[in-house]
């Protein structure tokens, strides 16, 4: 899909103004799921132009293959980003829930030294 684009050297037009494959990278979260909205909405149109369309073998059509592949790279670059977010969030939910736990160790632990008797102590001593 992204050699096709390449060799294609497609371009979306953006908010930003026309962008290749790999300057949607930098487009946020928002803005892709606005750009594969107006893609989506793009094929629809390709498919409806007339009534009788699916006569003339409209789905075959050069222009048709490449808003399918702009849509195509646009949803997988944004359920990618997607992904990614939510891997990010989940790894700060792992180290949040991980220091929580040891602060309970060390709350323990102290807990634990504080009950000892000085002669207890005395002898951990190094």
């Amino acid at each position: 899909m992204y050699k096709q684009a390449t060799q294609l050297k497609l371009r979306f037009l953006t908010n930003r103004g026309h962008l290749s494959v790999e300057q949607l990278w930098d487009l946020n979260m928002t803005d892709l799921a606005a750009l594969a909205k107006a893609l989506k909405n793009d094929l629809g149109k390709n498919d409806k132009d007339e009534e009788l369309s699916f006569l003339d073998d409209a789905i075959d059509t050069l222009e048709y293959k490449t808003s399918k592949l702009r849509f195509d790279i646009v949803k997988d670059i944004y359920n990618t980003k997607k992904e990614a977010i939510a891997a990010a969030r989940n790894e700060i939910e792992k180290k949040s829930h991980n220091q929580r736990i040891l602060q309970l160790i060390a709350n323990k632990q102290l807990a634990e030294l504080e009950g000892k008797t000085i002669e207890e102590l005395e002898a951990m001593l190094k």
